[in-house]
């Protein structure tokens, strides 16, 4: 019972992380047109971002905890592996990249009217959508893992 309800609870927090890439795919097109549209887009990327993170971290660890598989340990699940150092990566490019940019491209809007008139916020704005790339990327990359292993494993 324990084991499963983590397992749903996992995937939910999966899907909240999917839709996140969608709302960025959505939003992306319009960041220009105005700070508001920016604004919103800032505040749900990083809600999503934030509570997909940490319950596909804390649901991640405690069914590897409770099923016998391990951390690492590319000779008994690779695909489990390869998805924990996904994760490891996607931890390092939101703590050390996305965050500081994304506070950056803020303060760089506080001191401007508009968007489209500072080119320290258009800099900003576009490496943290480079960084949102790569994070929509090893999402789609751990979701593919996690929905195939059982057919490549």
């Amino acid at each position: 019972m324990f084991y499963s309800s983590l397992v749903t609870l996992h995937i939910i927090f999966a899907g909240i992380w999917l839709s996140n890439f969608l709302v960025d795919l959505f939003l992306r097109k319009y960041l220009t047109s105005s700070n508001r549209i920016l604004d919103i887009y800032l505040k749900i990327i990083n809600l999503l971002s934030s509570f997909s993170a940490v319950g596909i971290l804390t649901t991640g660890i405690l069914l590897v905890l409770n099923s016998g598989y391990g951390f690492f340990r590319m000779t008994d699940n690779h695909w489990l592996a390869t998805k924990q150092i996904l994760m490891v990566v996607l931890l390092v490019v939101i703590g050390a990249f996305v965050i500081p940019t994304a506070k950056k491209l803020r303060s760089s809007l506080s001191n401007s009217d508009s968007i489209l008139n500072s080119e320290e916020s258009k800099i900003y704005l576009k490496k943290l959508l480079f960084y949102n790339n790569i994070i929509n990327t090893i999402v789609i990359l751990n979701f593919l893992f996690a929905i195939t292993h059982r057919y490549f494993g």
